[in-house]
Order: structure tokens, then C-alpha cells, then sequence
């Protein structure tokens, strides 16, 4: 449970990077390909530069269902996984809601929590953090798609540990060092280079 936890963490990251991808697409595992993951070893480092908020579960929430919306490609929300929140992990939430009153929130395992943000949180009230961990990424462009086994040139699908079907990831987006896609628009929006 802990890994999928640990996934769900960066589902975040995401943005309107897609999970709904056809049955009959494979994912292809990035870290199985040499040459893109030579990419990383002159990649550039980010940071999220959005505030991520994060709370403490209320005791009457352990044990319930858990469920984590993503925006789809029509911008709609639409569930992407569901766990058991337990008092080990944290509740977090992207600033922006993913539709209406419908907000992008995951669970992150405590000790994962602190790493990325530095401190838990005190309350059961959301509160936010600025993350402190960063990242590696890599531009998606025509090679790497073509290394990903593109069909359209446009688009690719890689796994994920927390969804089977994979994740479409878009030309112009990038690949982080995490194992997952940012949607070109997020990486602009959410992420800031490290100097």
C-alpha cells in the first residue's frame, strides 16, 4: 500500500496529463530505455513553485475510501484511483480545483511528506507547504516520443505504478526522474527551474 500511496504523491504533478488511454496501448517503461534515460544525466532540476496544502485526516475519515480526481482531457473531473486512508499519511490538495467545487487531492505517507516538504502538518485543516524536494525532467520531443513508441507523434504512454492502463504523456511536456509526465501547460504553471 505503501507504493501506491507513494505514487498517488505524484499524481499531483501530473496536471492534464492523461490517465484514460486505450485498452490496446501498452505502457512503455521509460527506465527501460537507455537512451532516454542518458537524457537525465544532463537534465535540468526543478522545483514546484505552487504551494501544495496539506492536512492531517480527521480520525473519523480512518479506514474510509479515499478517492483522487484528475481533470480529463475535456477538462472534467474524473476518479483516478481510490485508497484506505490510515493516521500514517497526509492529505494533500493542488491549490486550484480540478472542476467546480471538485479538488485534486492525494494521500502521501508521512515520512514522504517530510522529505518533500520538510514538516508535517499540525492540524486537520489544510494549511500550505512549499515543496523543498526537486526534480530532474526531460523534454518530450519527436526522439523521445519516437523512443517511447509514439503512433501520432504527438503523444505517448508510459506506466505508472498507480494506474495499469498508464499515462499519456504530450509533445512539449516533459519526463521527470520520478517516473511520470508533465503536461506541458503544468510544467509552465506549477514548476520553476533550480538555478
Amino acid at each position: 500500500m505503501k507504493n501506491a500511496l507513494l505514487a498517488i504523491a505524484v499524481s499531483s504533478f501530473m496536471g492534464l496529463s492523461s490517465f484514460g488511454v486505450s485498452a490496446d496501448t501498452v505502457p512503455v517503461a521509460f527506465q527501460n530505455i537507455p537512451e532516454v534515460m542518458a537524457e537525465f544525466d544532463s537534465a535540468k532540476e526543478f522545483r514546484k513553485k505552487a504551494l501544495t496544502y496539506g492536512r492531517l485526516p480527521h480520525h473519523s475519515e480512518i479506514g474510509r475510501a479515499f478517492p483522487t480526481y484528475v481533470a480529463d482531457e475535456a477538462g472534467k473531473p474524473v476518479l483516478e484511483t481510490e485508497n484506505e486512508l490510515s493516521d500514517a499519511v497526509v492529505i494533500a490538495r493542488n491549490p486550484d480545483p480540478v472542476s467546480g467545487a471538485v479538488f485534486n487531492e492525494w494521500l502521501v505517507p508521512k515520512d514522504k511528506w517530510e522529505t518533500t516538504y520538510g514538516k508535517l502538518p499540525e492540524f486537520t485543516e489544510f494549511e500550505p507547504f512549499k515543496r523543498i524536494k526537486t526534480i530532474r525532467a526531460i523534454p518530450i520531443t519527436d526522439e523521445v516520443l519516437t523512443m517511447l513508441g509514439s503512433e501520432n507523434g504527438d503523444t505517448a504512454v508510459i506506466a505508472v505504478e498507480w494506474n495499469d492502463k498508464g499515462m499519456t504523456v504530450y509533445k512539449g511536456g516533459y519526463l521527470a526522474d520520478g517516473g511520470y509526465g508533465i503536461a506541458p501547460e503544468e510544467m509552465a504553471k506549477t514548476y520553476e527551474e533550480v538555478e
